[in-house]
């Protein structure tokens, strides 16, 4: 089995994954998918959405020092990459390229989740990660009518280990549901992100005014001009009527 092109989540780099956690289950009745904990850092999968439809949010919490604490400490609480799965990784890597995209960290050799980092640039200003997996998360019916996780039918990443050290967030109550929207993204060359997640990553295109929404079966992205690159926040239905921050990203109702 090959995963479609998809978005496949957006991720906030935290301090503490788990408190993060707890508070998207009070406020949006974020539902937990899967995490797992590697050498530098540890990560939580949650489905923000209902059985009509939503997202993916991941929390990355650093373990100890490498890139990730850097990260916090350069920056602080934020956004910190987009990741699209795709059905060959090798070819999208190949394409991508070819728009003179910078990419590393290829791995190709674990099944459960091959991935390749596109850097950030001067265009999108984040880490954009491919991903190719052999493995699929449950509908989201399925996450918000159990509570069972079986890991071994789930993306994996390669040396993963605890693949339940999140189960605590089970004993947070769970607030009224809220449904992620899509993500915005500020691009310095709009003509090079539609190549990117058009031509390569095959989304569906919608024109907006002062935007363009690329759209795949999971979530969108709606990407906006602008001279400051980056992932500004979520379009949330729902949740508290402010909204909430990540840093300086906002999850917040239009208008």
């Amino acid at each position: 089995m090959k995963l479609p092109f998809d978005i496949d989540h957006t991720s906030f780099a935290v301090h503490d994954a788990l408190d993060w956690a707890r508070r998207l289950r009070r406020e949006l009745a974020a539902v937990p998918i899967s995490g797992e904990v590697l050498t530098e850092f540890r990560y939580l999968l949650l489905y923000v959405g209902t059985t009509d439809g939503g997202g993916r949010l991941e929390l990355l919490e650093p373990t100890g020092t490498g890139f990730l604490a850097r990260f916090l400490a350069a920056r602080g609480e934020g956004p910190h990459h987009l990741t699209f799965t795709v059905p060959d990784l090798a070819k999208a890597v190949s394409r991508v390229r070819s728009l003179g995209m910078t990419v590393v960290g290829e791995s190709y050799g674990h099944r459960a989740w091959r991935e390749a980092f596109i850097m950030p640039d001067a265009v999108h200003g984040t880490v954009i990660q491919l991903a190719q997996s052999d493995r699929a998360y449950p509908e989201p019916h399925e996450l918000i009518a159990s509570r069972n996780r079986d890991p071994s039918t789930l993306p994996s990443v390669q040396g993963a280990t605890d693949p339940l050290w999140w189960t605590a967030l089970w004993d947070t109550p769970s607030g009224n549901p809220a449904r992620l929207g899509p993500t915005h993204v500020t691009s310095t060359d709009p003509a090079l992100s539609r190549r990117l997640f058009e031509d390569i990553l095959a989304a569906q295109v919608s024109e907006l005014e002062g935007s363009s929404e690329f759209s795949w079966p999971s979530g969108s992205i709606r990407v906006h001009a602008g001279e400051a690159p980056g992932i500004t926040g979520i379009t949330l239905h729902g949740g508290p009527a402010k909204g909430l921050g990540i840093g300086a990203a906002r999850l917040a109702r239009e208008g």
